[in-house]
This record gives C-alpha cells, sequence and structure tokens, in this order.
C-alpha cells in the first residue's frame, strides 16, 4: 500500500471513492436468509457491521484497509474491482459488501449468480452513509440499532453544523493526491464537511467530487488552510508543517502556518465516524470555535 515520494497517482483511499461519481443507486436486494459469512472490501462497511455488533460473520477482507484490529488478520479475498470468485467460494461466503463501482459489474454478477449476496454500498455522501446504514440493518435484522445510530449520528452532526453557522468562510484546499495534484470537490462528503464548519471549499468548481486540479489555480485563490492528506506512506510527515507547500510562501496558509497534513483515514474515508471526522474539520479550519487538533487527530 506505500507508495515512495509525493503520489504520482491518488492515494488508494482516493480510488476507493473515485469510481463512487459515475456508479448506479446502490443495490439492497434482500436474501431470504441473514447473511452469517461475510467478506468485506469496504473499511466504512466493517466499521458500522462493529457498531451492529456483527463483525463476528465476517471471514474475509479486501486489499485495502484500515480494519478493525479483529478482522485486520482475516484472508484478503481481492480489491474493489477485482474480487477474488474462487476465495469467496472457499471461505463458503453468503454475502459480501463492497464499493459501488461499474467496474466491479461482471464480478459482481458472476458472485450474484453463484449464491453470493453482493451490496454495493455508495458511502462517498453524508446521506450516502445513512443509506448504507439503513441497507444493512435491514439485511441483517439490526433495524432498531441502525436506526438508533442514525438519529445519534445527525444530532451530533446537527450540533457541529449549529457550531459552524454565521463563522467567516475560510478557503480551504483539501488535497488527496500529489503529481498531479488531485482535490476534493463537490459532491465529496469532505466538501459537505468543510461547508458544516465554516469553511468554503477552492475547488467549489471542480466538476466531480474528487479530481485532477490545476495547482496554479488552486494557489491563486489563496487557500488560508490546507489539509494534505496524499501521503499515506508509513512515517510520512502528520501534523501542522508546511512541507512542499512552504514553496510558495504568499498563500496564506503557509504565511499562517495553516498547512496541515493529516493520515487518509482520518478524513476521507466517510462512515459512522462523520461527526468525529467533521469536528476534526473545524478544528482544523476554526479552532477558535472548535478547539484546537491534537497532533494526534492528525495520524499514528
Amino acid at each position: 500500500m506505500a507508495r515512495a515520494g509525493w503520489a504520482t497517482r491518488p492515494g488508494i483511499a482516493l480510488l476507493a471513492l473515485l469510481p463512487l461519481s459515475c456508479s448506479p443507486a446502490p443495490q439492497t436486494a434482500i436474501a431470504d436468509s441473514t447473511p452469517t459469512r461475510v467478506a468485506v472490501l469496504a473499511p466504512a462497511a466493517a466499521e458500522m457491521l462493529e457498531a451492529l455488533e456483527l463483525l463476528d460473520r465476517v471471514v474475509g477482507i479486501g486489499e485495502f484497509g484500515p480494519w478493525p484490529a479483529s478482522i485486520a488478520g482475516l484472508p484478503v479475498v481481492g480489491g474493489y474491482a477485482s474480487p477474488n470468485v474462487e476465495q469467496l467460494l472457499q471461505l463458503d461466503c453468503d454475502a459480501l459488501l463492497t464499493t459501488d463501482s461499474r467496474s466491479a459489474d461482471a464480478a459482481h454478477a458472476r458472485l450474484e449468480a453463484l449464491g453470493i449476496d453482493v451490496l454495493a454500498l455508495d458511502t462517498s455522501t453524508h446521506e450516502g452513509v445513512f443509506d448504507s446504514l439503513e441497507t444493512l440493518g435491514t439485511r441483517f435484522g439490526r433495524q432498531m440499532a441502525a436506526a438508533e445510530l442514525a438519529l445519534d449520528l445527525r444530532t451530533r452532526l446537527d450540533a457541529l453544523r449549529g457550531r459552524g453557522a454565521g463563522l467567516e468562510k475560510r478557503r480551504v484546499l483539501f488535497v488527496v493526491g500529489r503529481d498531479p495534484l488531485f482535490v476534493a470537490g463537490p459532491g465529496s462528503h469532505v466538501d459537505e464537511m468543510i461547508a458544516a464548519v465554516g469553511g468554503v471549499n477552492v475547488a467549489h468548481d471542480a466538476l466531480s467530487p474528487y479530481q485532477q486540479f490545476s495547482l496554479e489555480t488552486a494557489l491563486e485563490r489563496m487557500p488560508e488552510i490546507i489539509v494534505d492528506t496524499s501521503d499515506n506512506r508509513p512515517g510520512a510527515p502528520r501534523g501542522r508543517v508546511a512541507g512542499r507547500w512552504g514553496e510558495w510562501g504568499f498563500v496564506p496558509a503557509v504565511q499562517e502556518d495553516r498547512v496541515y497534513h493529516v493520515e487518509p483515514g482520518k478524513l476521507v474515508i466517510p462512515g459512522i465516524r462523520l461527526p468525529e471526522m467533521t469536528g476534526l474539520m473545524g478544528r482544523l479550519v476554526h479552532p477558535e470555535t472548535f478547539g484546537s487538533a491534537a497532533d494526534e487527530e492528525l495520524g499514528p
């Protein structure tokens, strides 16, 4: 999963999200019985299963984590676009939880034909997270627990939006890949978080939720905060440090020491941690209102 130097392609977390913008609606078909042997390719889905006390049914995981500790050592059954059909059959799986992606349609159709229920979830937006949680609650007979969790998440998010309302709109550049530059744009859960805590996304006119963006344009828009999640290597810089952004000293974020290097999993992969993620975004954008971010919040 590691990559050398500054990224020459989008990070793993971004690759998990990119297909979602052109995918069909999530599959929510209900099989005749509740799955008991489940493979999970999507970390967000694993977190939902953990919250619903269903991790004991997981027998295989995908190539790209992070995963809850109790399942991190399970057999790896492929990636989003290429689940290993033979291994899933060997593990006697009756369900696969993955992200919604057209690139995997053929593999999903084959799995369905073989009797493996495929739940392709779209967790790329806040509402997508709630829809996915409802889908899992229904499919696994945990409707009440899922509804209670959703209510708690919405209440906490609403409280954060209330604190962000009326604050000065600070310009935020959110980076998910470098060389070339990839950013979070409109339609992403990141864009929603920035708006919720009193920020404005400098890539507000991007054409997709995550896309390549002109470095010159990003700099010309004078971001006041730069959140850089592009480097997922072990030991990569974390915290409040300019790094290579320091080459552009005219940018307000550099001048004001507001460049943050953050572990991607802290902000990029949405799921039931949305309130925690949004709170962290608030501490980066408006620390005078939400409090300052502790170093340990930005990465291991």
